[in-house]
């Protein structure tokens, strides 16, 4: 999910992504033509060492694998000062 406030008192634009149990080196921002921003990257399971190949799970709400997110920017955005940081599974761009 994504959450995207633009503050007409100020110049900046901020998008915050839920991202949890995401690793900042598993998270790819792209910019690219046309004012769009491409978020994207993998949630990976996190399986124990001592866990067997027959381990069932009788509820997965959870969604594991590949995402991505294009974020439409204003017109003009300077892309040279987009900035992102993720903490507590929330990505601020």
């Amino acid at each position: 999910r994504v959450e995207i406030c633009d503050d007409p008192s100020s110049t900046r634009i901020t998008a915050m992504l839920e991202l949890p149990g995401v690793k900042s080196e598993d998270i790819r921002l792209q910019v690219g033509t046309n004012d769009k921003l491409r978020v994207s990257g993998e949630r990976r399971r996190k399986i124990s060492p001592d866990q067997g190949a027959d381990v069932k799970y009788p509820l997965q709400e959870i969604r594991y694998g590949k995402y991505e997110r294009v974020i439409d920017l204003p017109q003009g955005t300077m892309m040279s000062t987009i900035s992102a940081s993720i903490d507590d599974g929330l990505l601020l761009i």
